[in-house]
C-alpha cells in the first residue's frame, strides 16, 4: 500500500502541474491577444488620422503683380488717380488636383481678381491711400470661392504689397 499511496501523490501532483501549465499557457496567450490587438487598433487610429491630415494638405497658387488703383477723391467730388499698389497673391487650394486645375484657369481667375478689385473699394478708411489688407483678401477670396468652388479654395494671402505713386 505504501508504493500505491506514493504513486498516487505523484500523480496528483503531476496533474496540478499540467493545469498550471495549460493555465499559464492561457493567461500569457489571452494577455499576448490583448496587448497586441490594442497596439493594432491604435496604428488603424494613426492611419484613419493621417488620411485626414492628407485630405485637408493645401497647396499654394501665386498670382504675382496684380494692380490695385489707389483713387484720391478732390474737394468737387472727382477721383483722382494718384498711384496704384502691385499685390502678390498666394491662393491656398485643397489637394494637388485642386492646385492643376487652379493653375490650369490661372488666366480666368486673375482677370477675375482684376474686375472684383476694380469694382471694389480695397482702400482703409482712416488712411485712403493704404491698401486694407483683411478687405482684399475677403473680397478675393470671395471671388475665387465664385469661380472654383468652396471645397477647392482654403485661403488667399497676400504675400507682398508695393505702393507705386504717380
Amino acid at each position: 500500500m505504501s508504493e500505491n499511496e506514493v504513486e498516487n501523490e505523484g500523480g496528483s501532483g503531476k496533474v496540478f502541474l499540467v493545469l498550471g501549465l495549460i493555465l499559464g499557457v492561457g493567461l500569457g496567450g489571452g494577455g499576448a491577444y490583448f496587448y497586441f490587438d490594442q497596439n493594432s487598433a491604435a496604428v488603424d487610429g494613426e492611419e484613419k488620422t493621417s488620411k485626414k491630415v492628407v485630405k485637408e494638405e493645401t497647396f499654394p497658387v501665386r498670382f504675382d503683380r496684380l494692380a490695385v488703383q489707389i483713387f484720391r477723391t478732390t474737394r468737387s467730388g472727382r477721383r483722382r488717380l494718384v498711384g496704384n499698389y502691385f499685390i502678390d497673391l498666394q491662393v491656398n487650394v485643397f489637394g494637388e488636383d485642386n492646385q492643376i486645375t487652379v493653375i490650369r484657369s490661372k488666366a480666368q481667375i486673375q482677370h477675375a481678381f482684376l474686375a472684383v478689385i476694380s469694382r471694389s473699394e480695397l482702400m482703409r478708411d482712416d488712411s485712403p491711400t493704404e491698401i486694407d489688407h483683411e478687405k482684399t483678401v475677403a473680397v478675393l477670396k470671395k471671388r475665387a470661392v465664385e469661380i472654383l468652388g468652396a471645397d477647392v479654395v482654403e485661403s488667399v494671402t497676400i504675400m507682398q504689397a508695393m505702393v507705386i505713386t504717380n
